[in-house]
């Protein structure tokens, strides 16, 4: 839960700033850019699991066994809602909102700062997609988890396999129960439209 909470809040950020760089402000590389955020929709879990633990168990990043690498996988395996949901509002508004920021002498930050309360849903969409995703993902952080660092899909698997069904079904419903009130307090912390 705890590792879910931190990596949501930077999934969002994330999306939101790349979907800001990617509808505002034109660049050589601009579709590079793009695919990229938009690759681990397409690779499978089990691949990046194994990819982030062949490139993040040899120095000089040896992440492996950690908490970062858990809050890494789950970062950049969600983004892409997040930049999907930022570019559809980012893509409607006009631009008049920022040539007449850069007019008054505002920068970029200060811009999107200005249109933030226009993406109040896409902000609720990437935090929770984000949060849900990062609680319920198996296979990109099944090769991840270690002893001091347990997923909660990963220790539902666990007692399954060891024919403990009735506290696999109980850890399910706290997950499930859990997850409602964390969507419910996000939409309460955010607000309505």
């Amino acid at each position: 839960v705890k590792l879910s909470a931190i990596a949501a809040p930077v999934t969002a950020a994330l999306g939101i700033l790349a979907a800001y760089l990617l509808t505002r402000p034109k660049f050589v590389g601009q579709d590079a850019f793009e695919f990229g955020t938009m690759l681990s929709f397409a690779i499978p879990g089990t691949v990046i699991g194994v990819a982030y633990i062949l490139a993040f168990n040899v120095p000089p990043i040896e992440i492996t066994g950690t908490a970062l690498i858990l809050i890494v996988c789950n970062v950049f395996r969600n983004m892409p809602v997040g930049v999907r949901a930022g570019m559809a509002p980012l893509g409607q508004n006009e631009r008049s909102v920022d040539e007449a920021s850069t007019v008054l002498g505002a920068r970029g930050f200060t811009t999107l700062r200005m249109i933030l309360p226009l993406l109040k849903p896409a902000v609720i969409a990437a935090l929770v997609y984000s949060f849900v995703r990062a609680m319920t993902t198996l296979s990109a952080v099944i090769f991840l988890v270690s002893a001091e660092y347990e997923w909660a899909t990963t220790y539902i698997i666990n007692r399954v396999v060891n024919g403990d069904y009735g506290v696999a079904i109980a850890y399910c419903s706290v997950l499930i129960v859990l997850m409602l009130a964390v969507i419910g307090m996000i939409q309460w912390l955010v607000g309505e439209r």
